[in-house]
């Protein structure tokens, strides 16, 4: 029963339900709405004493991954915009299904669609991980994971420039530099990632209070690995000369500046770092006849220098920030020692030429071969 109660008329609700007498105000001064609130405080209660759960449509992926990244507020800046790109490919391909539609089949027509676009199996497997993750939460990915199966990764992965081609992309970096304005970073990202060998994202975050340009060392800031956070690295002559040059034009720069800061329509933000130099960089190296050259093969090629130079795996680990575990893997992937190095490192093992006319081994065969004639 509904009723009236209080100088303000404000109904109220009576009704018995598993025993027990249920009083509450409805709010309103409504006999209407005030009668609706009564059935609907009562189907509340049966359906929970019944166990009863109101049924929802299964979200579509895109819902999905967006209240699985929001789960996920705690994550390091590097990892998050890893997982932001791996969802942007997800979405614009599986975005528009229902999480419970995803099937097998869908999984492997992804990877095959990822793969025309030339990506790389690593990324697509990245991806696929971030897809299960996803799904597991939904609670879909048990039944889905023993088909699904990771793609090949090629370990070997990477490019070393020689350097007549080290040289054409920083004469290209330069003039695109020069044509763009002072404020594109160009040049000096590329002599920073061929004299450092740090990651894209290190440099892109790198701050001011990382550099110490007056003893030539450079302290890393954010990194993939805890490993590579906070190493130093030294700075080579043409790594310093460039980081002068370039920090002539912030002469109001302070500790907490970024090095390379964003710049939006002509506009510099001093306290946001510089989203990439994707589109200056593909100009370049298509200029330098490099077409398909990434940005981490500069780091690639830092490293395969550094091993074809006889250093220790240890500091190549310590000044590219690989962790102990994974150095012997990565002095695999990085460094591809290149055939005139390795002809020149098998000279010291030659066995020295034989001076008479025939050898030994020749000589016993054709004696052989006479001592089994007929006389």
């Amino acid at each position: 029963m509904i009723y009236k109660r209080g100088k303000h008329g404000t109904y109220w609700m009576r009704f018995r339900f598993a025993g027990r007498f249920i009083h509450e105000s409805a709010r309103t001064a409504s006999k209407t709405v005030a009668r609706d609130a009564e059935r609907q405080r009562r189907r509340a209660l049966e359906q929970s004493w019944n166990r009863i759960e109101k049924r929802s449509l299964p979200p579509s992926l895109t819902e999905a991954a967006k209240r699985w990244l929001e789960k996920r507020a705690a994550l390091a800046s590097g990892t998050r915009q890893t997982y932001e790109a791996a969802l942007k490919h997800l979405r614009g391909i599986l975005g528009n299904m229902l999480v419970c539609e995803i099937e097998p089949r869908d999984i492997v027509a992804y990877q095959k669609v990822r793969l025309v676009q030339e990506a790389a199996g690593a990324t697509i497997n990245k991806e696929i991980a971030c897809l299960s993750s996803i799904l597991a939460d939904c609670g879909m990915w048990e039944q889905l994971r023993r088909d699904v199966k990771r793609l090949e990764e090629n370990e070997d992965a990477g490019r070393a420039l020689s350097l007549q081609q080290e040289r054409q992309l920083l004469v290209c970096a330069s003039n695109i530099g020069r044509h763009q304005g002072n404020w594109t970073p160009l040049y000096t990202v590329t002599v920073l990632g061929l004299n450092t060998g740090m990651r894209h994202s290190e440099i892109r975050r790198l701050k001011w209070k990382n550099l110490n340009l007056g003893d030539r060392l450079l302290k890393v800031g954010d990194s993939k690995t805890d490993a590579g956070k906070g190493r130093p690295v030294p700075l080579t002559q043409p790594a310093w000369a460039a980081l002068q040059i370039w920090a002539s034009r912030f002469a109001d720069r302070n500790p907490e500046h970024f090095v390379f800061p964003a710049c939006e329509n002509g506009q510099i933000d001093l306290d946001q770092p510089i989203a990439n130099w994707r589109s200056a960089w593909r100009r370049a190296c298509g200029e330098a006849g490099l077409v398909g050259l990434r940005f981490h093969d500069l780091r690639h090629t830092a490293a395969t220098k550094l091993l074809e130079k006889g250093t220790p795996i240890a500091v190549v680990a310590q000044i590219l920030g690989w962790s102990a575990s994974t150095a012997v893997r990565m002095a695999k992937r990085y460094g591809h020692i290149r055939p005139e190095v390795q002809r020149h490192a098998l000279d010291a093992v030659a066995t020295l030429e034989i001076q008479s006319g025939v050898h030994q081994i020749v000589h016993q065969l054709e004696t052989a071969v006479q001592s089994a004639l007929p006389n």
